[in-house]
């Protein structure tokens, strides 16, 4: 009985191992920084680093979506990353690292939420007036917060494609072999 595992490497597979790295990425960002806000009152002397970090990047950035806990739509989109997309995160790891083909499905069914969360954080950022905010939001600023928001857009966006295009190989595969049975 052989133990050999018939694992393509992710070396061997570049799209899957930039998903991969998006998606280990993600764990640590995640937990570490964007649902620090959403932690209970009592973990507070644990997670003093993390509320500073938060601190630092509201006071540098100047995000006016971290910045205003009141944005409800906002903070709905925080609680869906923490209790949904931080799961999912772990599963997407997992699943590249062992070649899953079920994962390029869930993985379109992510993309396509993810996609559709941040379109309105880039909308507000772009065309919100600056009283719908807590404080002024110059120009430039406004292009380096699209700037910062842009890719978590536009990677769900290429994975969206690439696993729509593997999910309609693996449809096209299933229907030949079905195909070639019936032949038989």
């Amino acid at each position: 009985m052989s133990t050999q595992s018939n694992r393509v490497p992710l070396t061997a597979r570049p799209k899957e191992l930039a998903m991969f790295l998006y998606f280990a990425m993600h764990i640590p960002i995640t937990v570490l920084v964007d649902v620090v806000p959403l932690y209970p009152a009592f973990m507070t002397p644990f997670i003093q680093p993390l509320i500073k970090l938060s601190a630092f990047y509201i006071e540098n950035i100047k995000d006016p979506l971290v910045s205003d806990r009141s944005i409800v739509w906002f903070n709905t989109f925080l609680h869906i990353e923490m209790l949904i997309q931080l799961p999912f995160f772990f599963y997407a790891a997992w699943a590249l690292y062992h070649n899953k083909k079920s994962f390029f499905l869930w993985n379109c069914v992510y993309c396509a939420h993810v996609i559709t969360t941040v379109v309105p954080c880039l909308t507000t950022l772009r065309f919100g007036k600056n009283s719908q905010f807590p404080f002024d939001v110059p120009e430039l600023q406004r292009n380096m917060l699209t700037g910062l928001y842009m890719p978590w857009c536009l990677i769900p966006l290429w994975m969206l494609y690439e696993s729509f295009q593997r999910v309609r190989s693996f449809e096209h595969q299933a229907v030949q072999v079905k195909g070639s049975k019936k032949q038989q």
